[in-house]
């Protein structure tokens, strides 16, 4: 690849467009984007007039970078994609549907990452699920995290310095 290219909030924003259990639309948006788990704890307001599934797609910049001992580095990209859905909270069978039914539409998603072209290179070969919730005021479902790996250029952009440090 040689520069990040997979834009996770764009293709994110698409699948939530396409996947009918989310259905995201200009007139109901069921589409939303997270700085890392944390940011999380703010999406009450965000939430509090949206029903049914939600897409919300989590970047926290999170990048391990190795040394290939050859000629180059590997950068590997971690991203989630949460899938959730309303339930009331009393009533313990809506949150377990909820989450089986977010559970079905995650997998999907995941069959759709493994399937895309663009991706066979760079997406990593393990992907986690796990439950989630509450998010915002009764939200649950599950949180599907995977890595996206690219080989970037192994040099120093003169532009980006005022002066290059030279070794002896």
């Amino acid at each position: 690849m040689g520069t990040k290219t997979y834009d996770h909030y764009a293709y994110c924003e698409q699948v939530a467009r396409t996947l009918k259990a989310v259905g995201h639309d200009d007139q109901r948006p069921r589409f939303f984007t997270a700085f890392g788990l944390e940011d999380l704890y703010n999406f009450e307001d965000k939430l509090s007039a949206v029903t049914g599934m939600v897409l919300i797609a989590v970047d926290g910049t999170e990048m391990d970078s190795t040394d290939n001992r050859a000629d180059g580095i590997t950068d590997t990209y971690t991203y989630s994609i949460i899938l959730a859905k309303n339930t009331q909270r009393d009533r313990p069978d809506t949150i377990a549907q909820a989450i089986r039914q977010c559970q079905v539409a995650a997998l999907q998603v995941r069959n759709l990452l493994r399937l895309d072209p663009d991706l066979q290179y760079s997406l990593g070969l393990e992907m986690q699920l796990n439950g989630i919730g509450p998010i915002g005021d009764g939200f649950y479902g599950v949180m599907l995290t995977f890595t996206v790996t690219d080989y970037p250029d192994y040099t120093i952009d003169e532009k980006q310095w005022a002066t290059v440090m030279k070794s002896e």
